[in-house]
């Protein structure tokens, strides 16, 4: 029964020295970029969040992170912001097929990009 405790206490000593978790995605700074672009938009104009944001996605391809969900929707409608339509489509498909579950928001997008481009209102 001793010794049960023991090897008890050395496994659960074990278990606390293990490494955590390695995270799931590479958020850097893209919550802090959409919390200035609400509350101090002079901060984080699209064109310094463009900067940022495509680093941000270097940094997670350096480390083999994913890039987290909305990063690349964020980043289209910043170049659309910009007057970019293509580099603002580019991201919304990369988001399209990243993350399958944003499908039906990515494709109104691009749809309503697509339609204002044309000259026809929705």
């Amino acid at each position: 029964m001793k010794k049960n405790i023991w090897l008890a206490a050395f496994a659960l000593s074990l278990v606390g020295c293990a490494s955590a978790p390695k995270p799931l995605y590479q958020w850097g700074s893209f919550t802090q970029q959409t919390y200035l672009m609400y509350n101090t938009p002079e901060k984080a104009t699209p064109s310094m969040q463009i900067i940022k944001l495509e680093s941000e996605i270097e940094k997670a391809k350096a480390k083999n992170l994913a890039v987290p969900p909305g990063l690349y929707a964020h980043l289209g409608l910043m170049y659309l912001q910009q007057n970019n339509p293509q580099k603002a489509s580019e991201n919304f498909q990369l988001e399209r097929q990243v993350y399958p579950e944003s499908t039906i928001l990515m494709d109104r997008l691009l749809q309503k990009m697509n339609a204002n481009a044309g000259g026809v209102q929705r």
